[in-house]
């Protein structure tokens, strides 16, 4: 029978439509995407057949319920667009039928891998798929619709799209389409094929691509791919929509506050990227609360609520991630590095500043929030806030009233859309002032909303196959198709020296061939000033509009900033402790349970039941052939009945097991054999049986060996040539499936009931254990005083202010120790007793004074760097002589002072210089040294 709804998507007079009833009745034997008869199966499978053995799969794909819009993040624009293609005619067709239209059936998803093209087409197939709308959906990849044989990759496209009609509405998806480039028949094939769709209908055609310049220019034409959507890379608020999404069901889920600066922190990450960071970060989580999984193959019984996933893990995470768009082209934008930034800091904010001033579109690309809005990505064309209501409204039915009015405006308007003309911005410098390696990466990275063409030397003549002048045009042209864009000339006087007169012709003419209001931003970077540049340079970037950016040399106080940490704070923590970090001891997890096992239902285990069955019957149909075989030979003939115990009275007290020919049948009929092994074991109490009764002395009994000696060689015979093995091993599994079936609820009992023993005996081995430390540590005598431990020394009589302040330390901790419990006692006293006596960590009268300070004491009078003066035992120490904190200071002020007038790359040298210098001494407690080593540094640099 046909469809009984007629929709818009087929827009047909009624006379094609009572000319193809006839021949629906006779394509409707596979034409049902749900409820499918067997001769509708047969009928498809028959069409397969005929078309040849080596036809690739064109079944519809399942759709998975689990994806849909909600799990697309940074793509409301791409949905809204795909529901007026496929989803409002399937909703809303009397809006169609109204104006004799017909939505558009195809469209070209392109951009890097990972940005969602694939999930959204998915989602799409889920989306039409509720209640009684049923989409199928068809996934061919583009090296699947290629064939060795002639005519072959052309016959399976037209199976395919004559399936795809036949299971009406239907959603063909093309993945990765460029593969269908190189074969020109394939493309005509396919353009013929979606040239037939107007008279088909309710079949849409998605191709998905990273490499849109490989797509043939005739399929990318209204009628065939009507629309192309651009999956970039996702800015903030998509990567923290994306966040959300993949961390939602986490219990507790992370704040907004995190999220945030996690997708600060994400630049240049895909959702795929996104995806694999949060898997990653939940395996970091995993691995520090339970490393005991690691060591055993066992399931160990987890307390996974206890499993809480910590900023830690997204920075292990995204140190191991490395993002997509990065493995196989360096991309030019990266943040500030935050070693850097009290040095560019300030010149960033400037140069942000005046570029929204050049190019007010900046604004937007540099927007942190969004407006909540149900109409974002669908309204963005102004349709809902025009000017007066005759302009923006006016109906196009009503003749004109005057002669001076027109229907269509295309005014610019300045209130609604950011105008700028020709934006250009240069960053000029002195070489080493960081303009090319730190501040046009920054500026970049803050207008991460752009897409960014650059112009670099190495594009335009790393490719061999392409002249610079190709490859500079194509930049310019991909600039205009993404706009607004970025075009960046990193180091512009050097590539105009390289750059021959064709290409330098060629980049002036593409640049005026811009249009004046378009919004394509140029940004270059130069080390030279702007009054030294080539004159035609010059004339690109007027300093009078404020378009040349130049870079300063740092200040006193940005370079006070600079160093003050690495001299102040680095310079001066403490070597790491040789013994291993206090951990708590790793705990002792007990074995999980096994797991129930599935309950089947009454249905399915009747069904099992009766496949199990078929499967017997075939076995006791071979092993009843295999007896009776045995039976008919008269070589056997001793062996097919029992033995009378009235010819053989003392047959039974040898033989425990009798058995024979006629018993092994009687069993196969009472169907006690599951297996062909359990048939081999009674098989064998035959010949066994012989030679056990019949010793090899007597020449007649020697005789019935042999025939036992036959009969088990004959046997196994019999089952090495005729007995299949697969047969046997489904015959293994049926064995023990009725075994798991028959006992489940009793190894089931038994399972939990020794994991609930050896559970309970773990939590009372740990109690008695606990009571134990605990009781010990009760009827330990409280301590007055730490004098006596070791860890710190009494003062000497000559240096009253250090004995009055320690002993009012020592007093009052002593006092907090007798308040305590017995638990933070015992701590202390582990901790006293573990390597708090240690000589490399106790205070002596011989050690200096900075060793002092490094080895623990609290500085009341030092800077906020050096406050970590905090000893194992809890106990704070102020510095005896403050002489060394200024001997500190005064090397961050000749550090400064040296470095006066340098540029932001010496700095960083000397930076660099100073970090190894502290990185060579880390393991020593004596800094006098390393205060030597980086004065001399300081005074060597120039």
């Amino acid at each position: 029978s046909c469809r009984a709804t007629k929709s818009v998507w087929s827009n047909q007079s009624d006379e094609d439509s009572d000319d193809e009833e006839p021949n629906s009745e006779k394509a409707s034997g596979s034409c049902r995407p749900l409820g499918l008869r067997t001769d509708d199966l047969l009928g498809t499978r028959r069409d397969k057949m005929n078309a040849g053995a080596g036809l690739a799969d064109i079944d519809p794909m399942a759709i998975d319920q689990s994806v849909g819009f909600d799990s697309v993040g940074g793509l409301s624009g791409h949905i809204s667009a795909l529901k007026e293609m496929v989803v409002f005619p399937l909703l809303y067709p009397e809006v169609f039928d109204n104006f004799k239209i017909q939505p558009p059936r195809g469209c070209l998803f392109y951009g890097p891998p990972g940005t969602g093209k694939t999930l959204v087409a998915r989602a799409l197939a889920n989306e039409c798929s509720h209640g009684n709308r049923k989409v199928s959906f068809f996934m061919r990849k583009g090296a699947d619709c290629l064939s060795k044989w002639v005519g072959e990759s052309e016959r399976q496209l037209r199976l395919l799209f004559e399936q795809a009609y036949q299971m009406r509405p239907s959603i063909i998806f093309f993945d990765e389409i460029d593969g269908l480039a190189p074969v020109r028949s394939i493309v005509s094939t396919l353009l013929a094929l979606m040239d037939g769709l107007d008279s088909r209908g309710e079949v849409v055609v998605i191709g998905a691509t990273n490499r849109l310049d490989s797509i043939d220019p005739a399929l990318r034409r209204p009628g065939r791919f009507d629309r192309e959507f651009l999956f970039g890379l996702p800015d903030r608020e998509s990567r923290k929509e994306i966040l959300k999404i993949h961390t939602r069901q986490w219990k507790p889920p992370p704040s907004e506050d995190f999220l945030d600066e996690l997708a600060e922190k994400c630049v240049g990450y895909c959702g795929a990227d996104i995806r694999a960071v949060c898997t990653e970060a939940a395996l970091c989580a995993l691995r520090r609360r339970y490393p005991q999984i690691y060591g055993t193959s066992q399931k160990l019984l987890l307390d996974v609520s206890s499993i809480a996933v910590s900023s830690c893990d997204f920075v292990a995470a995204m140190r191991k991630m490395s993002p997509a768009a990065r493995r196989s082209v360096a991309s030019p934008t990266k943040p500030l590095s935050p070693v850097v930034h009290p040095l560019l800091g300030g010149a960033l904010r400037d140069i942000l500043e005046a570029l929204q001033r050049l190019f007010p579109h900046a604004e937007q690309g540099m927007k942190r929030k969004r407006e909540p809005d149900l109409t974002s990505g669908i309204l963005d064309d102004g349709l809902m806030y025009g000017g007066d209501e005759g302009s923006s409204s006016s109906s196009i039915s009503a003749p004109s009233t005057s002669k001076c009015r027109n229907f269509l405006h295309f005014a610019r308007s300045a209130v609604k859309h950011p105008t700028s003309y020709r934006p250009r911005m240069l960053l000029a410098g002195r070489p080493g002032a960081g303009q090319t390696s730190h501040l046009a990466p920054a500026v970049l990275h803050a207008l991460e909303r752009f897409t960014v063409h650059s112009l670099d030397s190495a594009v335009l003549f790393g490719v061999s196959s392409t002249s610079p002048e190709e490859a500079c045009a194509q930049v310019f042209c991909e600039a205009k198709r993404t706009s607004p864009s970025i075009l960046y000339i990193p180091h512009i006087q050097q590539w105009w020296e390289t750059a021959g007169p064709a290409l330098r012709a060629s980049f002036l003419s593409l640049l005026d061939s811009i249009p004046s209001f378009s919004p394509i931003l140029l940004l270059a970077t130069c080390n030279v000033p702007h009054p030294q540049l080539d004159p035609e340079i010059q004339s690109l970037f007027r300093e009078e509009y404020g378009e040349v950016c130049t870079i300063s040399v740092p200040t006193w106080q940005e370079r006070t900033d600079f160093f003050q940490d690495l001299v102040l704070n680095q310079a001066a923590e403490a070597p790491p402790s040789k013994k291993k970090a206090l951990t708590q001891a790793m705990e002792i997890l007990p074995l999980a349970p096994l797991p129930p096992p599935r309950q089947l239902s009454e249905q399915a285990r009747l069904r099992l039941e009766e496949q199990e069955e078929d499967v017997l019957r075939e076995l006791r149909l071979f092993l009843r052939n295999v007896t009776e075989r045995l039976s008919l030979d008269r070589r056997f003939k001793a062996f097919t009945r029992p033995v009378d115990i009235e010819e053989v009275p003392d047959y039974l007290m040898v033989i425990k097991k009798p058995m024979d020919l006629s018993t092994l049948l009687t069993n196969i009929d009472e169907h006690k054999y599951v297996t062909v092994s359990e048939f081999m074991l009674d098989a064998d109490l035959i010949w066994q049986n012989a030679l056990e009764y019949n010793p090899d002395s007597d020449p007649m009994d020697r005789h019935i060996r042999h025939r036992a000696c036959a009969l088990k060689d004959t046997v196994r015979a019999i089952l090495r040539d005729e007995l299949d093995e697969d047969f046997e091993r489904v015959c293994e599994e049926i064995k023990e499936s009725r075994i798991k079936r028959g006992e489940a609820s009793w190894t089931w009992f038994l399972c939990l009931w020794t994991s609930c023993l050896s559970v309970r005996a773990w939590c009372q081995w740990n109690q008695i254990s606990l009571n134990l430390r605990t009781t010990k540590k009760r009827y330990k005598p409280p301590r007055k005083s730490k004098w006596s431990t070791g860890v710190i020394k009494k003062p000497k009589k000559k240096k009253p202010p250090a004995s009055t302040s320690l002993s009012l330390s020592s007093s009052r901790s002593s006092k907090a120790s007798s308040e305590s419990g017995p638990d933070e006692n015992g701590v202390a006293g582990m901790r006293a007793m573990n390597g708090s006596a240690d000589p490399s960590s106790s205070t002596t009268s011989e050690s200096s004074d900075w060793e002092q300070s490094q080895n623990g004491y609290h500085h009341v009078n030092g800077v906020a760097g050096i406050q970590n003066g905090v000893l194992m035992n809890g106990f704070h120490r102020p510095d005896p002589q403050p002489g060394r904190l200024e001997m500190v200071r005064g090397l961050l002020n000749r550090a400064v002072d040296k470095t006066e007038g340098a540029e932001v790359e010496p700095l960083e040298k000397l930076y660099a210089l100073l970090a190894q210098c502290i990185y060579r001494h880390r393991n020593n407690y004596n800094k006098a040294e390393l205060i030597q080593e980086m004065k001399k540094e300081i005074d060597s640099f120039s």
